[in-house]
């Protein structure tokens, strides 16, 4: 029973000092993560995503602005607007003027539409006449409708095997006002569509630009251009009429998309009238802090089972060392009382069960008084333990050796009486051989130890204390002999 409570306090405790480690690591851990995910998470919004959509718009803005400035000046050129009103003749003359600028300015493509004979003249020659019912055509009479002076639209540019292309449209008017036709430049949209994926390859961003309708104009996608509308894409849907209303102040949104948090910010860009959209995947971004957290937690529980480990084998020391001094002598090492009344228990319980015969042998040194008071109680305690030690070895490993008090051992063996007596000497001779101390006389002279033995057998009935009666009975009829001898108890008589 004492075993059983000492090992369910023993796993108390190890459950209660897992649960406090363990704890501890996840708690600390997880507000690790939580600061780490918060500091990210400004870091992003406040310095990052920013950073890199005002750089991209300043690149933008350089890469656009300048095909706008020289759709403009070709817009006011005198040349185009004096051939277009003298009838547009010579046709090689428009052509030559648009070559020209194509190449100075390494443009994709540049061209002229004549409001007045609807030719279409590009840096080649005539492409075509355009005509309301061509859906590539429909640009210039939306453009004729609205009140702006130019235009960005994205098509296929049919004069250039229908390239995927930024044109810059540009209103040509005479003095009067009146309108002569559209000029302007062709840029890739790869060109545009490079530069974005250099941004999206440095920042690992995805980065694309809408027109006010919500119409994808640029992405790295090419097949989202001029088919995709933000209230189509996944996650940002239901922003999308507050992102189309963005004033001239870049702002900053969150959305999920696909069970993943993601960071926006979009910024108008008034000089094409596109919006610029950065995104950021945060749930992509907290991978590493994720994995920090995850070694953490796994350093944590390995941290965590090796100190348990630590603490069971030092518990299991101590009460390895606290039942030993619960239970064995603290001079000899032997059994004490404790002990050798829970092994008669068990013997006790073997007879009723087996039948099995044992026996109590009770030892007494002879004249010990006299080798204390001669000899000093250091040298006295030297020959208790070399006396225990001797009956350690002479007796069998599952015999029990108690020592009973004072110069007193106690032998709980499964021996009949008579086995027991040429146990009991065997270690009679061997301490009479083996075991001497100096003199009080002289230096040079030897005195014997030797030992007196009393042994009875148990029988039905018997507790501890009578058969440990009858042993001392025994005993003492050894010593009156002269000790140094061995005397088994007669039950019949004693």
């Amino acid at each position: 029973m004492r075993h059983k409570t000492l090992y369910l306090l023993r796993n108390k405790l190890l459950f209660v000092l897992a649960l406090v480690l363990i704890s501890a690591f996840v708690g600390t851990s997880l507000i690790n993560y939580s600061l780490t995910r918060k500091a990210i998470h400004q870091e992003i919004i406040e310095k990052d995503l920013p950073l890199t959509r005002d750089n991209i718009y300043s690149d933008i803005i350089a890469e656009i602005m300048k095909p706008v400035l020289v759709a403009s000046s070709m817009a006011t050129d005198t040349f185009l607007k004096e051939w277009a009103e003298e009838g547009e003749h010579d046709v090689s003359r428009i052509v030559r003027y648009l070559e020209q600028i194509r190449q100075r300015y390494q443009f994709f493509t540049t061209f002229f539409v004549s409001e007045k004979s609807g030719n279409y003249y590009h840096y080649k020659g005539i492409h075509k006449v355009i005509s309301p019912n061509d859906d590539h055509d429909v640009w210039y009479y939306r453009f004729k409708k609205d009140n702006r002076d130019y235009d960005l639209d994205v098509d296929n540019d049919e004069a250039s095997h229908n390239t995927l292309t930024v044109f810059i449209n540009y209103k040509v008017h005479n003095q009067a006002g009146r309108l002569l036709g559209v000029t302007g430049v062709g840029v890739k949209v790869d060109t545009l569509a490079g530069l974005i994926s250099d941004y999206q390859k440095r920042y690992d961003r995805l980065i694309y630009l809408t027109d006010r309708s919500g119409t994808i104009q640029v992405h790295q996608d090419k097949q989202l251009i001029e088919t995709q509308k933000l209230s189509q894409m996944a996650g940002i849907a239901e922003l999308a009429p507050e992102l189309l209303a963005l004033g001239e102040k870049p702002e900053d949104f969150e959305f999920r998309r696909n069970n993943q948090q993601i960071l926006l910010t979009a910024r108008f860009i008034k000089e094409i009238d596109w919006v610029l959209f950065v995104e950021q995947n945060e749930t992509k971004a907290l991978a590493q802090a994720r994995m920090n957290l995850l070694r953490t937690i796994l350093i944590g529980l390995a941290v965590s089972v090796l100190v348990l480990v630590l603490t069971l084998l030092t518990t299991k020391r101590y009460q390895q060392k606290i039942e030993e001094m619960a239970t064995r002598d603290s001079l000899t090492g032997v059994a004490n009382r404790r002990l050798l009344q829970q092994e008669f228990e068990r013997a006790l319980y073997l007879n009723s069960r087996t039948g099995i015969i044992f026996s109590v042998m009770l030892i007494d040194l002879d004249g010990f008084k006299a080798v204390n008071d001669r000899s000093g109680h250091l040298t006295g305690d030297l020959v208790l333990k070399q006396i225990a030690e001797m009956i350690r070895r002479t007796v069998r490993p599952t015999d029990i050796v108690s020592r009973w008090g004072g110069d007193e051992f106690v032998i709980l063996t499964q021996l009949t009486a008579a086995e027991s007596s040429m146990v009991a000497e065997r270690i009679r001779k061997n301490v009479a051989e083996n075991t001497m101390i100096p003199s009080t006389d002289t230096d040079e002279q030897l005195q014997r130890i030797s030992v007196s033995c009393g042994i009875t057998e148990f029988n039905p009935g018997d507790s501890l204390d009578s058969m440990l009666g009858r042993a001392d009975k025994a005993m003492y009829q050894a010593k009156n002999n002269g000790g140094n001898t061995v005397h088994i108890s007669n039950i019949s008589t004693d």
